[in-house]
């Protein structure tokens, strides 16, 4: 039940009167024969143009404020999903394999291994509050001092997320982290990506003969050697029934026709 509202006569002028309603406000209302102390359970209420003015901009600044609290509440939201929330991964394979999930300000917000080397490799290590490239280069100083990694040495450097890009961005600056930090030993370690790897295993699995094989390849004989007889001489041919003698020069024929004895007929 709507509470009704009572008031109470303060001061009196000719035109008005300055009443207290029961919820302790001071309001102006028209004189009608009013006294002081005079209790009114109805009065008219005086509106001034300027009180209406003041009135809307009392509501304009609540609107405002409204707005302005909506808009750091969502700004709070990404600000939290920013630094907080994982957006990709990165690994790092030296021997040990180590994963680090990372948000989109850099901040590594977990830390795992991906193998028991890399799990005794992260053991007691502290990453929180520190960026990828602070983590991977510690943990390339941890893998040194527990001989994870020497002169000689590889790490492979693997990005995972949603965007090409920031793969791309990420696996090249956290190389070029790794190669400034690990220029100060006197060591050589090789810094590649994933993509780098997988093309010089491509390469290294793929054998193209040079001139000179080639060359080698064109003269070598077939496995039949011939040398230079065509088979002619052979007995395949020379024992045909024919000896090379015809027969015209055997008997008592030989080389007379018989038109020389009857030549005288």
């Amino acid at each position: 039940m709507e509470k009704k509202t009572t008031y109470l006569v303060m001061e009196t002028h000719p035109a008005y009167a300055i009443l207290l309603d029961n919820e302790g406000r001071f309001v102006k209302a028209a004189n009608c024969g009013y006294e002081r102390g005079d209790r009114l359970e109805s009065a008219v209420l005086l509106r001034y143009p300027q009180d209406a003015r003041a009135k809307r901009r009392r509501r304009i600044r609540m609107a405002v404020s409204l707005a302005a609290c909506i808009c750091l509440a969502i700004f709070g939201v990404e600000q939290y999903r920013y630094v907080f929330v994982p957006y990709g991964k990165i690994q790092m394979e030296i021997n040990p394999g180590v994963e680090m999930e990372v948000s989109r300000s850099g901040r590594v917000v977990e830390l795992n291994g991906t193998n028991a080397d890399g799990k005794s490799l992260i053991d007691g290590y502290e990453y929180e509050g520190k960026d990828r490239y602070e983590v991977a280069d510690e943990l390339a100083d941890r893998a040194i001092e527990m001989d994870y990694l020497a002169n000689g040495g590889e790490i492979v450097i693997t990005a995972d997320a949603q965007s090409a890009k920031w793969v791309q961005v990420s696996e090249r600056e956290i190389q070029e982290e790794l190669e400034g930090h690990l220029a100060e030993y006197d060591i050589s370690i090789v810094i590649s990506t994933a993509p780098e790897k997988m093309i010089q295993e491509e390469t290294e699995s793929i054998t193209i003969p040079g001139p000179a094989q080639e060359t080698q390849q064109s003269v070598q004989p077939s496995g039949e050697v011939d040398d230079g007889d065509s088979g002619y001489g052979d007995d395949s041919y020379g024992d045909n029934g024919y000896s090379g003698d015809s027969g015209y020069s055997d008997g008592d024929d030989a080389g007379d026709s018989g038109y020389d004895d009857d030549g005288d007929d």
